[in-house]
């Protein structure tokens, strides 16, 4: 198919002048409660006569706003597009007050939100259209779990991308990490801040070692917008985030062999994020599952020079159809 890739060279002009306003004619917004008082903040895109749905599930301290090249994308191949902000980012229920904190109370609190959405909010969209699932490491996890939890789901495929399903921990072995974790917890510090995080008091740099792009042009684009969206400012994680990511690894890797549809998982080569053998295990186990690797790519694979990009998506476009 033919896709109209936005280029590095005048990325954020194009961003401005062509894919927002584009979107905008498109968006449909608005909140679902699982929970009563915790609304879950969500945004609709549907074109003419859809193809199908593409439901967006995306990672830790993201947003919708990070996502517009890649729903630009799926627009462009057909698709409608679903996506939630996860509770404790964007304009979704915080249960901390601090915005730039970035806090769960468990990890299926992510999963029992995405369902709800997709019952509640897709599903009726979708009228009886394909429906696939794509998730971004820590929103991959969420996905591999939501259809390992509701197997009877009509998911037609999954595409997870960078998943999360083992955490890298830094240098700080596994175990120690899970065991200061629990600690913290224990003693009422579940909802602080990690030791040696905090809240963001500037602007990311494209130069840190801990970047996940490997495009100064769509890295620089979305760090302009969070500049002025408070909303999108939370970069640090509590203890209790931490904990619940470090013991969601069992279960996703134990769940993998449940999962009927076909999976496409798509690896980053230079990953600092998440570790690749985990990603290799749980391929193993599933039933239909195929991997992609970008040897170039950071964690973001979405945020990568204009031609993993264009690879990338082509790919992710022709595992769907």
């Amino acid at each position: 198919m033919e896709l109209s890739l936005i280029h590095e060279a005048d990325y954020a002009a194009e961003m401005e002048r062509r894919v927002r306003p584009a979107l905008a004619a498109l968006r449909r917004a608005g909140t679902v409660c699982p929970r009563p008082g915790q609304p879950i903040y969500y945004e609709l895109y549907r074109p003419q006569s859809p193809r199908g749905w593409v439901v967006i599930s995306h990672g830790l301290c993201e947003s919708i706003l990070k996502y517009q090249e890649s729903i630009w994308y799926f627009l462009q191949a057909g698709y409608a597009v679903a996506m939630p902000e996860h509770r404790g980012h964007g304009r979704s229920f915080r249960p901390v007050q601090d915005f730039k904190l970035t806090h769960v109370e468990r990890f299926d609190d992510y999963v029992e939100d995405f369902l709800a959405f997709l019952r509640q909010v897709v599903l009726p969209e979708a009228e009886g259209l394909p429906l696939f699932l794509y998730g971004h490491s820590m929103g991959a996890a969420i996905v591999l779990r939501a259809v390992e939890e509701a197997p009877a789901l009509p998911v037609e495929k999954l595409v997870l991308s960078s998943p999360m399903i083992a955490a890298k921990t830094q240098g700080v072995p596994r175990w120690l990490a899970l065991a200061m974790t629990r600690l913290a917890v224990a003693l009422g510090r579940g909802d602080r801040y990690v030791l040696g995080q905090q809240a963001n008091v500037g602007p990311e740099s494209f130069g840190q070692s801990w970047c996940n792009a490997t495009s100064q042009a769509r890295f620089l684009w979305y760090c302009r917008l969070v500049e002025t969206h408070p909303e999108l400012q939370n970069s640090s994680v509590s203890y209790r985030w931490l904990r619940e990511a470090l013991l969601v690894e069992g279960p996703l890797l134990e769940g993998g062999a449940g999962v009927a549809a076909p999976v496409l998982l798509c690896q980053a080569g230079q990953d600092a994020m998440v570790k690749p053998e985990a990603q290799d295990a749980l391929l193993e186990r599933l039933p239909q599952g195929e991997k992609a690797l970008f040897p170039q790519a950071k964690h973001e694979i979405f945020r990568s020079d204009d031609a993993t990009v264009e690879a990338y998506f082509r790919r992710v476009l022709e595992f769907l159809a």
